[in-house]
């Protein structure tokens, strides 16, 4: 039987950040744009932004950018307004950009209370996500089909990383169920997404191939489904969470991370 696909974004704009990384927010993109969407990328280093729009426009995409630091809230205000100059509109907010910061061994207390390393992932990890909720809320409103899919960690569910990691990855779930309650009245669904060990940039640093397979043998041994995550197993789930496909989420928690969790 012939109906629309759920996943069609066609006429729609998705504004990524985070998506100068060759992670879950440049292959968020670039799965969005192959289901029509427009999107509009976001990131710190310029260089790479080009990069990915390059990518997206080969693929047949459509595709902008504005280098932005998403701890700065009139950059995540001026990002906002350069994606709907692009586009007319915007429906869709990723939010991807984040950092793990300094690890902390057990026991490391003076490392727990770094206070520079507080302060860093802070303004990354949980204030970009309020500000560019903040200012992009009402634009993703406004035709009805808004979407806005933080993206968590396995440590907004157990303590993982640096406290100020953990401290940031639990309030995005907590912020999750708020902004979902409190935009379903204006039509703007929130819904984040929570991966497992996934290989990106930020796990498998360049040159670090002998480090991080070291890291996988031990990681995939408490994975039930067996293998470390893709960025492309993440970036699928986004389209669901961003598309008519979970028109009837709101305030809700996706977990890809292999059974781990369990």
């Amino acid at each position: 039987m012939a109906g629309k696909d759920p996943y069609d974004l066609t006429g729609r704009v998705a504004l990524v950040t985070g998506a100068s990384t060759r992670g879950i927010g440049t292959e968020s993109a670039k799965v969005l744009a192959q289901h029509g969407a427009k999107v509009f990328l976001t990131a710190r280093r310029e260089e790479r932004l080009r990069e990915a729009v390059a990518e997206i426009e080969a693929l047949g995409g459509t595709a902008a950018y504005k280098a932005t630091d998403v701890s700065r809230e009139e950059d995540c205000k001026a990002a906002v307004e350069a994606c709907v100059a692009a586009f007319g509109r915007l429906d869709v907010m990723v939010l991807a950009a984040g950092m793990s910061g300094r690890s902390v061994r057990p026991g490391d207390f003076e490392a727990m209370f770094d206070t520079e390393n507080w302060k860093k992932l802070q303004g990354i990890n949980l204030d970009g996500i309020f500000y560019m909720v903040k200012h992009g809320y009402a634009e993703c409103a406004k035709n009805g089909v808004g979407a806005i899919v933080p993206i968590g960690s396995l440590a907004s569910w157990h303590a993982a990383g640096s406290a100020a990691y953990t401290a940031a990855k639990g309030a995005l779930r907590s912020l999750t169920q708020y902004f979902g309650k409190q935009f379903a009245p204006i039509g703007v669904r929130v819904n984040a997404l929570y991966p497992g060990y996934i290989e990106t940039e930020m796990t498998h640093p360049q040159g670090m191939d002998e480090a991080f397979a070291k890291v996988k043998e031990g990681m995939v041994k408490r994975i039930p489904l067996g293998r470390c995550g893709t960025v492309e197993d993440c970036a699928n789930a986004v389209l669901y969470l961003a598309s008519d496909a979970s028109s009837f989420m709101t305030g809700q928690h996706l977990i890809v991370d292999g059974g781990e969790l369990a």
